[in-house]
């Protein structure tokens, strides 16, 4: 559980540690924020659809992760224009990966399961499991999974669109902002973004086994 959040996290930490010991690489970054700026001003809207298509992408591919062009996108737009685009995009690809689901999984798994079956698992979903529950799947599991999972068994989807923006919304700001914190040299902002970063994991691990590992589902 939650090893997502870690790894992120000691991803975090050993770019801050690399970046602020090497002035060589200050160096190349900020030549290429100064490559990046130009780039942006001649072609903005291009910019834009690159880092929308290529972070909706990585919401639906295990392999690919979009948090490596976030300061890439802070030097062109800022921090708040980012969270905000990053947000909208992993939400615009969460409803892909549903879409896919419901409507490309379902009648696969429709030829090899049992019709029973799917429905209680269905039921189970959609009414034992409640929306916490739902919620620490969502935010533990890597987000391409959940997606296809909850779209084949048909979870409603208004539910799975509030439970996926509140998944996400830590998640993108804590990668716009302790990466601004890193780029920026602000050690203070970023310890303390991954000190709450640290108490929120915590936090809901603790769910976790309280809810799901011990079967008392919310």
């Amino acid at each position: 559980m939650i090893k997502k959040e870690i790894i992120i996290f000691i991803l975090l930490v050993v770019l801050a540690v690399l970046f602020w010991s090497s002035s060589l690489l200050q160096d190349y970054f900020k030549q290429g924020a100064v490559f990046l700026r130009d780039y942006g001003d001649r072609y903005p809207w291009q910019s834009a659809a690159i880092f929308v298509v290529l972070s909706i992408v990585s919401t639906m591919l295990v392999a690919f992760s979009s948090i490596w062009m976030v300061p890439a996108a802070i030097v062109l737009w800022g921090n708040f224009l980012t969270f905000l685009i990053l947000l909208g995009s992993w939400i615009v690809g969460a409803i892909f990966s549903y879409a896919i689901g419901r409507y490309g999984g379902y009648p696969v798994v429709k030829m090899v399961v049992s019709e029973n079956k799917i429905k209680h698992y269905e039921e189970l979903i959609g009414q034992r499991l409640g929306p916490l529950v739902i919620f620490l799947f969502r935010f533990a599991l890597p987000s391409e999974i959940p997606g296809y999972v909850l779209g084949i068994f048909r979870y409603p989807f208004v539910k799975y669109l509030f439970i996926t923006l509140l998944a996400e919304i830590p998640y993108a700001l804590y990668a716009v902002y302790a990466i601004d914190s890193i780029t920026n040299k602000k050690p203070a902002t970023f310890f303390v973004l991954a000190g709450a970063w640290t108490v929120v994991v915590l936090f809901l691990a603790h769910l976790y086994y309280r809810r799901v590992a011990s079967n008392n589902p919310v």
